[in-house]
C-alpha cells in the first residue's frame, strides 16, 4: 500500500528587505524558496507618500530574488510587494508586504555639527557620512532667516569667521550622489 502526499503551495517568507524602512532606492528583494514551486510571479508598485504611481512592474522568475531594473523611487516612497509561488500542482500561495523607502535617511548626518570658538573665530566640526560627496555649509541671521554664508566643504570641519553679536543658525548639508540630504542645524550667540 502506498500512500501519495498530496503536495501543498505555501507562501514565501519575505527575508529582504527585513526592516519596515530603508533607505536604497533599489533594493535586493529576497523571500524564502517554496519547495515545490516551478515559479514566482512578482509584483511591486511604489508611490510618493502622496499617492502618485513611481513605478508598477510585473515579473515572472524562478530565483528567489529580484533587484528592480531601475529605481523605486529619487526620495520617499511607499512600496507595497506580492510574491507568488506557483506551485508545480498548479496552486498558488502568495505573500503581500509593504515598506518604506526614504533615501534622504542615508544622507543625515549622525549627531548635530558642533560649533566652538577657536582664537575668536567659529569653527564647526561634525562626523564623516559615508555616503557624502561633500557638505554645504550656511550661516542664518536668527532675526530674519537670511543666509549670510555659504560655502562647500570636502572636510568634516570649517572655520566660519568671527560674527557680529546676536543669534545664528549654522546648517551642514550633505550631499550623496548629487542629491542634497537633509540640513543638520545648530545656534550659536556670539558675544
Amino acid at each position: 500500500m502506498c500512500h501519495h502526499a498530496q503536495a501543498t503551495c505555501v507562501a514565501p517568507s519575505l527575508v529582504s528587505p527585513a526592516q519596515i524602512e530603508i533607505s536604497e532606492a533599489s533594493p535586493r528583494i529576497e523571500w524564502t524558496p517554496v519547495g515545490n514551486a516551478s515559479h514566482y510571479l512578482v509584483w511591486l508598485e511604489s508611490r510618493v507618500p502622496e499617492g502618485r504611481v513611481l513605478v508598477s512592474e510585473e515579473f515572472q522568475t524562478s530565483a528567489t530574488y529580484l533587484i528592480p531594473p531601475r529605481p523605486l523611487t529619487t526620495g520617499k516612497a511607499t512600496v507595497r510587494i506580492r510574491v507568488t509561488a506557483v506551485c508545480n500542482d498548479d496552486t498558488q500561495a502568495a505573500l503581500s508586504r509593504r515598506f518604506r523607502i526614504d533615501e534622504d535617511s542615508a544622507c543625515r548626518l549622525i549627531a548635530a555639527p558642533v560649533v566652538e570658538q577657536d582664537n575668536g573665530q567659529w569653527k564647526m566640526r561634525w562626523g564623516a557620512l559615508q555616503t557624502a560627496q561633500r557638505y554645504e555649509i550656511r550661516v542664518h541671521a536668527a532675526d530674519d532667516g537670511k543666509p549670510v554664508l555659504t560655502r562647500v566643504s570636502n572636510g568634516t570641519t570649517t572655520m566660519e569667521g568671527r560674527f557680529e553679536p546676536g543669534v545664528w543658525l549654522l546648517a551642514v548639508q550633505p550631499v550623496c550622489k548629487g542629491l542634497k540630504g537633509v540640513n543638520s542645524w545648530v545656534a550659536v550667540e556670539a558675544h
